[in-house]
């Protein structure tokens, strides 16, 4: 059973229960932005279209849906490069709310949001010049139905800006044992937390969104150009360049361990509507596990399997309700944040580095005479 939702234009939304927690996870974090960290969050948008040759002058003038808006962001940014009018939808409430209000701030009157689903637009067909939809089909919980939706309501001509997780590597490896890690602890709660540990908020809202979302997919770059080829796009192919940070752009010269540890990369199309799509031979892979594209890591990242598990079985023999979720959210903060920071370094990955902290991060557990063997991996509890 789904929660049922009517928002102002009284359209009846049904939410199902990872929809909620979705909606619930992004509303929790985007309207903990403020305005300076808001604008922060906008300026790593404009670096990467710069950075591959993408014209702000594409939204000028024009119709633009950003096709689940979160926070705003992409609004923001289109407004900004003089688009004609914005729509801006997302499942989220409270989003939906927080974006109103930052259009206020900010002086736009050619913005509107709505309450509503991807699966299911509101719209007629073609009725979009530019379509964003940025790090949003992979939570879905039909990805490619998402995917099919956006396409609809995209003009032939007209360009989409799309961004999916790119399977493997060692951040989203760390992610996954993460995750495991902190079945159990409150949402909430943990967003409390790290604030009073002083986390910027940028990375609460990454962390949380990594820590909680129900659907957490990631593809490889073949299966969604092939998907978004049959779909009629031209230009399919992932953009290389970005930000320091982006795992795409690590990609760019690295040695084969450094493309080990980024996987496929960060996804990111600019790519144009050229015609109708033809068929589904390459739908967006959604196995069971809701994980995407198969992938199987490599060494160079298999080999932190024993050290995060490890930590792993340490945090699952806490005793105390209490100690459960302090040191689960502590230990999952440093250990995230230690892989975050060594991926946003100007140097190659530092896989000794990684290697040290776990170790360390394992050996103040077992202070504490709760860690088992170090044999055992994640897998394995």
């Amino acid at each position: 059973m789904g929660n049922k939702i009517t928002d102002w234009m009284s359209r009846s939304i049904f939410m199902t229960e990872q929809e909620r927690l979705t909606a619930l996870v992004y509303g929790d974090t985007f309207s903990l932005y403020d305005e300076k960290t808001f604008d922060e969050f906008v300026e790593p948008l404009y670096v990467r279209l710069k950075a591959n040759g993408i014209s702000s002058h594409v939204f000028k003038g024009k119709r633009c849906l950003d096709a689940g808006c979160g926070g705003g962001r992409g609004s923001i940014l289109m407004a900004q490069c003089g688009a004609r009018e914005v729509i801006g939808v997302d499942l989220s409430a409270t989003n939906i709310e927080s974006c109103r209000k930052r259009a206020v701030q900010k002086g736009f009157q050619n913005l509107g949001f709505q309450q509503d689903s991807l699966m299911e637009l509101p719209f007629v067909d073609e009725s979009f010049d530019v379509v964003w939809c940025n790090g949003v089909l992979h939570h879905l919980t039909d990805p490619d139905q998402g995917l099919k939706e956006i396409t609809r309501v995209l003009k032939t001509g007209g360009h989409l800006w799309l961004y999916v997780y790119g399977s493997g590597g060692i951040y989203w490896y760390t992610v996954d044992c993460i995750r495991a890690a902190l079945r159990g602890v409150d949402l909430r709660e943990c967003i409390i937390q790290l604030r009073l540990m002083d986390t910027p908020v940028r990375r609460i809202a990454e962390w949380i969104d990594d820590w909680f979302v129900p659907y957490l997919r990631r593809y490889t770059g073949t299966d969604t150009t092939n998907r978004l080829v049959e779909l009629g796009y031209e230009d399919a192919e992932p953009l290389r360049l970005g930000v320091g940070y982006d795992t795409s752009q690590r990609r760019v010269g690295a040695c084969p361990e450094e493309l080990a540890f980024m996987g496929e990369g960060d996804l990111r199309f600019f790519c144009r509507k050229a015609r109708a799509p033809c068929g589904s031979r390459y739908a967006l892979p959604d196995p069971p596990g809701g994980k995407g594209s198969p992938y199987v890591d490599g060494p160079p990242v298999a080999q932190f399997g024993a050290p995060l598990g490890r930590i792993a079985v340490g945090l699952a023999r806490l005793q105390s309700k209490h100690e459960i979720a302090a040191y689960k959210i502590i230990v999952c903060r440093s250990v995230h944040n230690k892989v975050r920071s060594l991926l946003e370094a100007k140097a190659p990955f530092d896989a000794q580095a990684l290697q040290e902290h776990l170790g360390v991060v394992g050996n103040l557990l077992e202070e504490f005479g709760v860690t088992g063997s170090s044999s055992v991996r994640l897998a394995d509890i």
